[in-house]
């Protein structure tokens, strides 16, 4: 899935796409990859070899990165709990959010019936674009037709609300996002349904419900790494974003 998540990187944002090569070998030394969805930009990918780090090349990518979002009203990263990468992101102007990881084996006797989840398909691409743009600003375009392709997709259609969840080829959480946190909860559970051993990533302090639905089903908190905002994209609650996609 990595090379074709790459593929579609140089598909949509290939200007978005950079890397940095030592002058003496032509090597590649580092990569950067930036994208655009309307008036968000997301970086999706910095790595830097190991040998060149503190030689200002993530300064280079980072610096380069951002100029492709050059007029975008907002930004997000999710970021390694690397003190580089941190610090980088922080000077660039962004608000670090610290973030939980749930993870261990699903208690089944835990779970609740998480109701009217239905599996979901490419005819509800819409419905998670209206709740992209209610909780981010902007909707994520191509890349949940990534995840489809790659992966599966819950939907859940209540009164008013709604919301969605992807998960990987591996089964584990990609994406979800909702209008209001007892679809987001009921979506998780239905995920988690499906689960042996799991982990939920990217759990900021306003995802309590998804804190609270962990904690049901007996799974173990640990910190992680950050989700880094700039500008204000949208609530961004209920909301477990993708670590590539935001």
């Amino acid at each position: 899935m990595r090379l074709d998540r790459y593929r579609h990187f140089l598909e949509h944002d290939r200007d978005g796409c950079f890397v940095a090569a030592d002058r003496e070998s032509g090597e590649p030394v580092g990569i950067a990859v930036a994208l655009r969805r309307e008036s968000l930009w997301v970086l999706a990918l910095l790595v830097v070899a190991g040998e060149r780090r503190h030689s200002g090349v993530g300064r280079s990518l980072m610096s380069a990165a951002l100029g492709y979002g050059e007029g975008c009203s907002s930004g997000m990263i999710a970021s390694s709990q690397h003190p580089a990468a941190m610090r980088s992101y922080g000077r660039a102007g962004f608000l670090l959010r610290p973030t939980l990881t749930a993870k261990g084996r699903v208690r089944r006797e835990g779970l609740r019936d998480p109701g009217d989840v239905r599996t979901g398909g490419e005819r509800d691409l819409d419905l998670a674009a209206r709740v992209d743009r209610h909780l981010r600003g902007a909707p994520h375009g191509p890349d949940l037709e990534f995840l489809l392709r790659h992966g599966s997709m819950l939907v859940c259609e209540r009164g008013g609300s709604e919301g969605y969840a992807f998960a990987g080829p591996d089964g584990t959480l990609a994406l979800l996002g909702a209008t209001e946190a007892d679809v987001a909860a009921d979506l998780l559970r239905a995920h988690l349904a499906q689960k042996e051993e799991t982990e939920v990533r990217w759990i900021t302090a306003e995802q309590d419900w998804a804190v609270r639905v962990c904690l049901e089903v007996g799974l173990d908190l640990v910190p992680d790494g950050p989700i880094c905002v700039r500008g204000e994209p949208g609530p961004l609650s209920p909301y477990l974003p993708s670590g590539p996609f935001l």
